[in-house]
């Protein structure tokens, strides 16, 4: 497992509990397997709030653009504590 994905698991064990995508920088996935479809789609990274001020964000780069935005091929670039 990736280890800023680790730590944020660790962090979320205080209070925040949520799925959050275990994924590695150089995966090819779906956006979907990034993004749960919530607000305006994504165009480079997308963040998920594990606690009251860190989040953690996934930056991507968009592979294979599909009609169904959920679709869309995207390989992710790195993975970050904010």
């Amino acid at each position: 497992m990736n280890k800023v994905v680790e730590k944020a698991k660790e962090i979320m064990e205080n209070g925040y509990v949520q799925e959050i995508p275990e994924l590695e920088i150089g995966d090819e996935v779906k956006l979907a397997d990034v993004w749960d479809g919530e607000g305006n789609e994504p165009e480079e990274s997308y963040s998920y709030q594990i606690s009251d001020y860190k989040w953690i964000n996934y930056c991507f780069e968009v592979i294979q653009v599909n009609e169904d935005p959920l679709e869309t091929i995207v390989r992710i670039t790195n993975i970050e504590l904010l």
